[in-house]
């Protein structure tokens, strides 16, 4: 005798969400990608710029970008670890390199890493001690549409090695796609002296995939 089993359809979409949520490998990253940012300043609820990043090289390594303000002449290079964790970026360098993220990507995921930051503008080093949480994978909607996303929450307490030390703590969210091969959005929020003392958010525009 034979036994059918009705399954609702939302029931069968459910699950085949839950198949795709299940993780995301590192990415294929290619020479030739590019993403472009909307950046607003939280504190003032101002959009302010616009970046765009493309890749110039990959290596087994290591990922290398050109990052150019739009409307503003000059540009600069910044390096990656394969896992898009910074290692050289625009201000500063990790040794080794601020884990952002860790692959693969799964609900309910953590993990923590420290580096040491040193500044290029004064030469003055920090320490950063990093705990991360994938918390959900869900939708998010940012200018250049609606994604499924790794939702990523970060806290980073940094604090100064120098005889100016400073102690200060950064609590980043990101959304991560798979598809996009980047994050497609971003709020970092810096606290210091238990005040805040900054808010970024960046919100994917647009972007193009070799």
């Amino acid at each position: 005798m034979s036994h059918f089993i009705r399954v609702p359809l939302l029931a069968l979409a459910f699950f085949a969400g839950s198949a795709l949520a299940q993780n995301a490998d590192r990415p294929d990253v290619r020479v030739g990608d590019r993403w472009s940012w909307q950046h607003t300043n939280g504190l003032a609820n101002e959009k302010d710029f616009t970046t765009i990043e493309d890749v110039v090289e990959v290596s087994d390594t290591e990922i290398r970008t050109r990052i150019r303000t739009k409307g503003r002449t000059g540009n600069a290079v910044a390096t990656y670890s394969r896992e898009w964790n910074p290692v050289d970026v625009v201000s500063a360098k990790y040794d080794p390199n601020l884990k952002q993220f860790s692959f693969p990507l799964q609900a309910g995921k953590t993990w923590d890493g420290t580096a040491d930051k040193m500044l290029f503008s004064n030469g003055k080093h920090g320490k950063f001690f990093l705990k991360g949480k994938v918390v959900a994978f869900e939708k998010v909607t940012v200018p250049a549409g609606t994604f499924d996303a790794y939702k990523i929450e970060l806290t980073v307490d940094a604090s100064g090695t120098d005889e100016d030390a400073n102690i200060g703590k950064t609590v980043e969210t990101h959304w991560y796609v798979p598809s996009v091969r980047r994050d497609v959005k971003t709020e970092n929020t810096f606290s210091r002296d238990g005040r805040v003392r900054s808010k970024d958010i960046q919100e994917l525009l647009e972007y193009s995939l070799r």
